[in-house]
């Protein structure tokens, strides 16, 4: 088990375009049509949450406005039906490539990954949705009370934090062992564990968010 350092929010890669205004917060909510409303603000509408922002960049010369998490778990699924094949991921424990990752796995011709097809299927609701890295649900650990709130106020499931029901994939494969094994990431102590990736387990899948320019 590997202990990992939280650290603020972070900047995201991202494929899902947002028509929304450039400023927006942690707690937002994004809506099924893609606009991001404040949590007060969503209370007065008639519309479907989606996913709560978790991230805000602030760089004004990116495209990049930030990340939001899925507002459910996903029922457990295997990271890839069997063992032996390197699913493409970068396997690095530092990158904010989840979206990048689930393209890969998604796309391995020589195993069929249950996660990533499950998240796939997201997409028919416009949402482009991915598995994080390791590094991306470091980020959403950090956030994890303030988000829970925010989450289940909106008639969302709150991020399990209680042991042995805390533990959620990546879409990053262990270095040096991609073949057979994928971290597995603790929200309730911030650490990660490597995991054969054929056993089942829960995910929560988040969306980028871009501005169109």
């Amino acid at each position: 088990m590997l202990a990992l350092g939280t650290a603020s929010l972070v900047s995201c890669d991202c494929e899902h375009d947002l028509t929304a205004p450039l400023t927006f917060h942690v707690g937002d909510v994004l809506c099924s049509d893609g606009a991001v409303v404040a949590l007060d603000t969503y209370r007065g509408l008639d519309k479907e949450a989606v996913g709560i922002v978790f991230h805000v960049d602030n760089d004004p010369g990116t495209d990049h406005l930030g990340y939001a998490v899925y507002i459910h778990d996903l029922e457990p699924q295997a990271f890839a039906d069997s063992l032996g094949v390197e699913q493409g991921t970068s396997a690095s424990l530092s990158a904010e490539d989840g979206n990048e990752n689930t393209y890969s796995m998604y796309h391995c011709e020589d195993v069929k990954s249950p996660m990533a097809e499950k998240v796939f299927d997201l997409w028919r609701y416009g949402q482009s949705a991915y598995v994080p890295s390791v590094r991306q649900l470091a980020y959403l650990y950090a956030a994890r009370h303030y988000l829970n709130d925010c989450i289940t106020s909106v008639g969302g499931d709150a991020i399990d934090l209680e042991p042995g029901d805390c533990w959620l994939w990546t879409s990053t494969e262990v270095e040096g062992q991609t073949e057979n094994k994928a971290w597995l990431f603790s929200m309730q102590s911030g650490s990660v564990q490597e995991t054969p990736k054929d056993q089942a387990h829960k995910f929560r899948p988040i969306i980028s968010l871009r501005n169109v320019r």
